[in-house]
């Protein structure tokens, strides 16, 4: 006892440290045995499933369209990403258009769960002239379940 009393600050800088590594011991073993649930826990609960059937009979049909050079459906999580390039010379407006149409492809459970993301760019070939140069379009649109149309960023 007359050894604490004479040694007051090492005692005390000895028990802080030692609940010191109590405390990240806890933090560390809570990190390596974790419970084995998702990166998204519980916010994909009642997920509606979405077949890759549907994804291809969509990327079949949007490929047999003269404008569109390629297509990809990907899912992710509460998201489904399309990518749609476009050959050279296709008008916006009609890009917006092809990639509209294809949520009429998704059953209704499907849109009404999912979030939606396009991106629409046109394929234009490099130009190592500057004068040559042209500059296709890259379009970003996305629609939420809850909203009727996709909302498009500006060009």
């Amino acid at each position: 006892m007359n050894l604490i009393k004479r040694h007051k600050g090492l005692a005390l800088v000895g028990s802080l440290t030692l609940i010191l590594i109590v405390i990240m011991f806890i933090i560390f073993a809570r990190m390596i045995f974790s419970t084995g649930e998702t990166e998204y826990g519980q916010r994909l609960n009642g997920l509606v499933e979405l077949s890759k059937s549907v994804t291809n009979e969509i990327i079949e049909e949007v490929k047999k369209i003269d404008q569109v050079e390629d297509i990809t459906i990907r899912t992710q999580g509460k998201i489904i990403y399309t990518t749609i390039t476009y050959k050279e010379g296709t008008k916006l407006d009609k890009a917006k258009e092809i990639a509209s149409n294809t949520l009429s492809k998704y059953s209704e459970e499907v849109i009404g769960y999912y979030d939606f993301g396009y991106f629409l760019k046109e394929a234009v070939p490099e130009s190592d002239n500057e004068e040559d140069k042209k500059t296709g379009f890259m379009v970003a649109g996305t629609k939420h379940p809850d909203t009727e149309k996709i909302s498009w960023t500006k060009k």
